[in-house]
């Protein structure tokens, strides 16, 4: 009858193989034991120990689903929890067919030692819509930077544009818009008007201001004034004791 010690294998080589090959079974052999306990269709993730449970990825209760991760179960101990992805792209694109043909992005990229950037896309419902862009950049040794702006591709090419930025009691840059505009008076103590046009204010109420730039207010410039104010534009006024062409600093705020 031979004996167990010739079931062995012959050298230190072959042992170490097998001894590896049967820890690497039991391994999945409980992995697979793991498995069938848990519910149909959810995959659950665990730490070292085979008991706590980190994530899980799998329908939910009110008919969605996704990835869980879980951070403090069991006895208290605080379990750091990181999901960490490398530069690349997450893509959201809704489970209705042909409900949005460009589907919204979240994207991050990196240059070595130079500079980051991660964009948000909106998506859009057809592929000629524009889309919302906010890419956050920062530069090495430089200032970080927001761009909010509007995105769309034509005929295989990238087009920019301006974006509507809509926050309750915030003004924008759109809000606002500021110039000069010389007037010269038709005839002493007579209001003359010059228009300005061409502004774009965003807002639904606009209020305008108008400053001469003159040494002798009061006494030869004996008053300045606005009307007509729209997002287009607005009248300057302005009245004098003489015929001296004045320069007026005008201001226009929507809301």
């Amino acid at each position: 009858m031979p004996r167990q010690v010739d079931q062995l294998p012959s050298d230190a080589t072959t042992l170490a193989r097998k001894v590896a090959t049967l820890e690497r079974q039991m391994t999945e052999l409980r992995a697979a034991r793991r498995m069938g306990s848990a519910s149909v269709g959810r995959l659950r993730i665990y730490s070292d120990d085979g008991q706590t449970l980190l994530a899980e990825l799998g329908p939910t209760g009110d008919l969605g689903g996704g990835l869980t991760t879980y951070g403090n179960l069991g006895g208290g101990e605080e379990i750091p929890v990181v999901a960490s992805l490398t530069s690349g792209e997450l893509n959201f694109q809704p489970a209705e067919s042909q409900v949005a043909d460009v589907p919204a992005r979240v994207s991050y990229g990196t240059i070595p030692e130079s500079s980051s950037e991660l964009q948000f896309s909106s998506g859009s419902i057809r592929e000629t819509d524009w889309a919302a862009v906010l890419d956050l950049s920062s530069a090495a040794g430089g200032r970080a930077s927001v761009l909010l702006s509007g995105y769309r591709e034509l005929d295989g090419a990238g087009e920019s544009g301006p974006c509507d930025l809509e926050v309750p009691g915030v003004l924008s840059a759109a809000s606002w818009a500021i110039g000069t505009v010389t007037i010269t008076p038709s005839a002493p103590n007579t209001p003359t008007s010059q228009v300005v046009s061409g502004l774009d204010v965003e807002g639904t109420t606009f209020f305008a201001f108008a400053a001469p730039q003159t040494a002798a207010p009061g006494s030869n410039v004996t008053g300045v004034g606005t009307t007509a104010v729209t997002t287009g534009g607005l009248t300057v006024w302005v009245t004098r004791t003489n015929t001296t062409a004045t320069v007026i600093n005008w201001m226009v705020i929507g809301v």
